[in-house]
């Protein structure tokens, strides 16, 4: 199977001295969602809520969070400071906005994740004069081409040369850890749990299935190509899983809380040998999780993690925690 790193969501386009950023539907093939031109060395957006952890995760990498007036839940952002949460307003859950604290923000653009190709939450704020700019970096498949989003975001905030400058040193170290994954070949790899009923695993079309092969893991499901998780049953997650060395993304942060959901959960070969992770070592009691934040920005260190529990090292993980 064919991997391209690229980014399929966004077109960047410079000159000496604008940028313009375009950013495609990932629904409709080559119809345009958002497209502005920026000055190049200037921020056109000086007051910004974000309705996703991700982007205020790309706002912190470029030094730029003080141009956040608002977000979804402050809670759930794991850079935030007690101040920066006393600050930026709440403007509810990305499900369910509250439009008149959006509006008390008086913002310049909402930099929105959105789920269809139309979206009635943009509409309206969009009716209340207020820009949108889409962001849909959770669509990519690849580690690296979600990462390369931090290159729209400087685009849009006048320092496009420090944006690149990051990205560029993040895929220089994850194509050199991506080269020294045949180490770690011969290590099989299963992803998730049961959950009233159903396991979903990733495709190797997926981020976390494209994550699992640069790491040099052994995946049952890594020559099938679809973007999507496979919903499977408990028996046929047995069956497929039954003596896979590690496990990683379990929602749990114990194996006697994993096996407390389900006790068929002790069966696999990865719980009886204690190699089983969750991706929670940077959380908070809140629910905030850095996964979802420095570690869209740096799947070099997600990828070193997933380097190190397929060699048994459990020392200075960044992202993956280990259950005990």
């Amino acid at each position: 199977m064919v991997i391209s790193d690229e980014p399929t969501g966004f077109q960047i386009e410079m000159t000496d001295s604008h940028v313009t950023v375009t950013v495609y539907s990932p629904w409709e093939k080559g119809q345009v969602m958002s497209q502005v031109q920026c000055p190049r060395h200037t921020a056109k957006y000086q007051r910004i809520v974000c309705t996703s952890a991700t982007h205020v995760g790309f706002l912190h990498e470029l030094g730029m969070k003080d141009k956040i007036v608002g977000v979804c839940d402050p809670s759930l952002i794991y850079s935030l400071t007690d101040e920066e949460r006393q600050r930026i307003t709440n403007i509810g859950t990305d499900i369910q906005l509250n439009m008149e604290a959006l509006l008390m923000c008086q913002p310049d653009v909402v930099i929105m994740s959105t789920y269809a190709q139309d979206d009635e939450r943009a509409k309206q704020i969009e009716r209340l004069g207020i820009p949108v700019f889409y962001c849909h970096e959770w669509m990519e498949s690849s580690p690296l081409a979600r990462a390369e989003w931090i290159r729209v975001f400087g685009a849009i905030l006048g320092c496009i040369d420090k944006a690149d400058s990051i990205y560029s040193n993040v895929k220089d170290a994850y194509m050199q850890l991506k080269a020294d994954s045949l180490k770690y070949k011969g290590k099989s790899i299963m992803s998730g749990m049961s959950w009233r009923g159903t396991w979903y695993v990733p495709a190797g079309g997926t981020y976390m299935g494209n994550l699992f092969r640069d790491a040099g893991a052994m995946y049952k499901y890594a020559d099938n190509p679809s973007t999507s998780s496979i919903p499977l049953n408990m028996e046929q997650a047995i069956q497929e899983f039954a003596q896979a060395d590690v496990w990683v993304g379990c929602e749990a942060n114990t194996l006697e809380e994993l096996a407390t959901i389900d006790t068929k959960h002790t069966w696999f070969k990865a719980y009886q040998t204690g190699m089983v992770y969750n991706f929670r070592r940077r959380a908070l009691p809140s629910g905030a999780n850095d996964f979802w934040e420095s570690g869209v920005a740096h799947p070099e260190r997600l990828l070193k993690d997933m380097q190190k529990v397929l060699n048994g090292d459990t020392t200075e993980l960044h992202y993956i925690g280990v259950l005990n």
